[in-house]
């Protein structure tokens, strides 16, 4: 079990280096959708097929530095994105490596999973939805908040 939790904690961490950060002006001119992503909290409300509950704890924020942080419902984890000619690329992701129930792991671990294989976004005034290979969407966001 112990062996278990552990190479649990280090795919976790991999993931975790998968993820990057992107800069609020070049995520709003490579998104095309002309909703400015920076200073919003944004909560996922699908991940792949799974619906988020909105109280799961669960969060991406971009911030205007190119850098990303965020929380996977267990761990908090930050990053940083990169714009690349056909969309953006997701850099190594760091986090926290705390333990939590599997169910939450597992979510988590999805989050994390369709964070790193982001390859392009779109965004609107209260939505965003990242997208990966063939423009698949990845996961689905809702404003939690914002700086204003």
């Amino acid at each position: 079990m112990k062996a278990m939790m552990g190479f649990a904690f280090f795919l976790l961490f991999l993931a975790g280096i998968a993820l990057v950060m992107l800069q609020g002006r070049q995520m709003a001119q490579v998104g095309g959708g002309g909703a400015e992503l920076t200073g919003i909290t944004w909560r996922p409300v699908t991940v792949g097929d799974e619906a988020i509950a909105e109280d799961s704890g669960m969060y991406i924020r971009f911030e205007v530095d190119g850098s990303i942080q965020g929380h996977g419902g267990c761990n908090g984890f930050f990053g940083s994105l990169e714009q690349t000619d056909s969309g953006i690329g997701v850099g190594p992701l760091g986090g926290t490596r705390m333990a939590c129930p599997k169910a939450i792991m597992d979510r988590e671990m999805a989050f994390m999973e369709a964070v790193g294989a982001t390859t392009n976004f779109q965004s609107g005034s209260d939505s965003m939805r990242l997208l990966g290979e063939d423009d698949a969407v990845l996961a689905t966001f809702a404003v939690a908040g914002t700086d204003n």
